[in-house]
């Protein structure tokens, strides 16, 4: 599993992060140039690689967790409800939206892609410049096709879904 991650992968070194955010609690990473892609009839300009994440990850620098997936089910610092009324799915609500605004606006400069790094049970590292570091770490037992850890994809005319899940990888083409 390790090679067939770090080979589908490897294309990502050089490019740079081009958007960062979140669906609910999936949390998605854009990277490399913009293409015009044709999306439900309209065209519209994506970045040309894509990374869904659905199992527990974190971003690092100087041994420090920048923000991780735990921080979805967190209320934001300034939080002044009661625990009992805190929504954690509206945008803008919880520490990961809060935390991930201050990660971008505290870039100088676009963070490219530097090392793809796997492990034989679905885990991912991807080094990013400036020593930043994403960790992807599997964190169910399930062993089925609805166990999906994360997914890298491509957009383009030869574009693919690669998907890592609890029963192995899956390629498919578009």
């Amino acid at each position: 599993m390790k090679k067939k991650i770090k080979s589908q992968l490897e294309i990502l070194i050089g490019s740079k992060l081009s958007n960062i955010g979140r669906a609910s609690n999936l949390f998605w990473l854009e990277f490399g140039d913009a293409l015009s892609v044709i999306r439900r009839g309209r065209t519209q300009e994506l970045p040309e690689y894509a990374l869904n994440i659905q199992c527990s990850w974190r971003i690092t620098k100087d041994n420090q967790i920048l923000v991780a997936s735990r921080d979805f089910y967190c209320p934001k610092s300034d939080w002044s409800g009661e625990r009992e009324d805190f929504d954690w799915d509206v945008q803008g609500n919880n520490r990961f939206d809060e935390r991930i605004e201050y990660f971008i606006k505290s870039l100088k400069e676009p963070l490219t892609v530097e090392s793809i790094d796997s492990d034989e049970i679905g885990g991912l590292k991807v080094t990013l410049s400036n020593g930043f570091t994403l960790n992807v770490f599997p964190d169910i037992s399930e062993d089925d096709e609805y166990s999906e850890f994360w997914r890298f994809f491509t957009r383009g005319k030869d574009s693919f879904h690669f998907v890592v899940a609890g029963n192995g990888i899956e390629k498919d083409f578009n």
